[in-house]
């Protein structure tokens, strides 16, 4: 037994109730069970419960065993004055002058087997035997609500950026957009360069595509050497003059990954369309409208040397390099939608719906995580399905947050047993 599983056994009632007793025989009537306190002090806040004839309102205190309370040193602890009731799974000791009501002998034996099996089970998907008894009703509102999790916490961290750029959005966006065009591989090597690069120093040459690429090549370390080509070359020649006229510091090459990536995704292709990207800015105001990613990234390309290269010095087949479907849709759902219910909940305060029902039009993604569950015959057919997938595996599966889940609720409150265990 888990003192989690206690509290979580406690708060949903999933117990035998009827003809209740104190450890020392009082009859017992629980007439408020309490509000779950997630915080410090009892567990339970504001409960009432009849002892015999006395009523008696306060706060409500869970262990395992009983001896827990002097172990955790309660009796010392004025926030523990006002606890009405003891709930314990096993009565080791009788607290002196704390009603106490032990839970052993009244909990389906079926739902300690279940959340034992829970625990130690080594399956990706600890539900996925059980996961398609799941009604389409519950499963539904838990995705929902998933969603509104998964941006609640996106926005934040963008918040918190926010505050730190001294309430800039545009450059919250151009941080935004530099931790994803890198990928998970490039990631951190985009982010340094969005740091050691000012998004305002890019809006002075924002009318410049060449100018615009020279900053962004130079500052990430790959103008660093000599080149055979002529447009290298001049960007080179262009970059050492700007450095020197702002005081810039570079990147080293080494620092980008190259390695077991399609070479369209190679960090000078994702330069060469960033450097496209900054040239939209400022932004935040083109996201509220309704169409402008789609119709804005359809016209986003690389700059014709790109066109048949994809480094420097070293050409390759001509091939237009327009931003692939798949590339949209991860700027579509970790830049742009975020963003925008960020900006809701700063400026309305309150949940910014559409930025929700845009996730609805998006197509699913598809990895390892929304794998899992598609193995379980959980499809994905829209960004909002792979997102509260991916927020369901990484936040409650991974971290077995069972009793958190309305997936695991159901699976371990619907036991319909009145075998109860008995443990000595």
């Amino acid at each position: 037994m888990r003192e989690q599983l206690l509290h979580y056994i406690w708060q949903h009632k999933l117990f035998n109730t009827s003809e209740l007793k104190t450890t020392l025989g009082s009859e017992l009537q629980i007439v408020d069970f309490g509000k779950y306190n997630t915080d410090g002090g009892p567990d339970f806040w504001n409960a009432k419960i009849r002892i015999d004839d006395v009523v008696l309102a306060g706060t409500i205190e869970l262990h395992v065993h009983a001896s827990d309370w002097n172990l955790h040193s309660h009796q010392d602890d004025r926030k523990y004055d006002n606890v009405i009731l003891h709930v314990v799974y096993f009565n080791d000791v009788q607290i002196q002058r704390l009603p106490t009501l032990e839970l052993n002998g009244r909990i389906p034996m079926i739902l300690l087997d279940r959340y034992k099996a829970m625990m130690q089970s080594h399956q990706t998907l600890i539900c996925g035997d059980s996961i398609n008894s799941i009604d389409d009703f519950v499963l539904e509102n838990w995705k929902e609500r998933l969603i509104i999790e998964r941006l609640e916490r996106k926005s934040e961290d963008i918040l918190l950026n926010l505050s730190a750029n001294g309430s800039d959005w545009e450059q919250t966006c151009y941080q935004l957009l530099g931790k994803y065009f890198g990928s998970h591989i490039n990631k951190e090597q985009f982010e340094q360069l969005t740091r050691l690069l000012d998004y305002k120093l890019l809006m002075k040459h924002k009318a410049h595509s060449f100018q615009m690429e020279a900053l962004l090549f130079g500052v990430a370390g790959f103008l660093n050497k000599d080149f055979v080509e002529i447009y290298p070359r001049d960007l080179k020649e262009e970059y050492l003059f700007l450095k020197h006229k702002y005081g810039l510091k570079q990147m080293s090459e080494h620092q980008w990954q190259f390695l077991r990536i399609r070479p369209v995704s190679f960090p000078t292709i994702r330069l060469a369309w960033f450097a496209q990207f900054i040239q939209q800015m400022p932004l935040l105001h083109k996201i509220i409208e309704e169409d402008f990613f789609d119709s804005m990234a359809e016209t986003i390309a690389v700059s014709e040397y790109w066109d048949t290269h994809y480094v420097f010095d070293k050409m390759s087949k001509l091939k237009s390099k327009k931003m692939g479907h798949d590339f949209k849709a991860v700027l579509q759902i970790n830049v742009f939608i975020p963003l925008l219910y960020a900006y809701g909940k700063y400026i309305i305060g309150k949940v910014y719906r559409k930025a929700i029902d845009l996730l609805r039009q998006i197509p699913a993604e598809q990895n390892s995580k929304t794998a899992v569950f598609e193995a379980a015959q959980l499809a994905s057919h829209y960004a909002s399905d792979s997102q509260a997938y991916m927020e369901l595996f990484d936040n409650y599966c991974a971290r077995k947050r069972c009793l958190h889940c309305a997936i695991g609720h159901k699976i371990l409150s619907n036991t319909g047993s009145k075998i109860y265990a008995n443990n000595v």
